[in-house]
């Protein structure tokens, strides 16, 4: 029982760990398009005073090769 399942843990920690060190092609930016488009409809309302961004919109961005 053991043996199986301290092997189960090392098979995992292999998995997880191979699929950590692969680079992404991706990075996350700010969305700066609805960023605007926020602020904006802000400035058109008077009873909305100030937005703070917790979690800020953001997009996918594929990354290019440095050559």
């Amino acid at each position: 029982m053991k043996k199986s399942f301290l092997v189960a843990i090392a098979a995992v920690g292999l998995v997880l760990g191979g699929c950590a060190s692969q680079p992404q092609p991706y990075a996350f930016v700010v969305d700066q398009d609805k960023v605007t488009t926020a602020d904006s409809l802000k400035r058109q309302q008077r009873h909305v005073a100030h937005v703070v961004w917790v979690n800020p919109p953001v997009r996918k961005v594929a990354l290019t090769e440095q050559p």
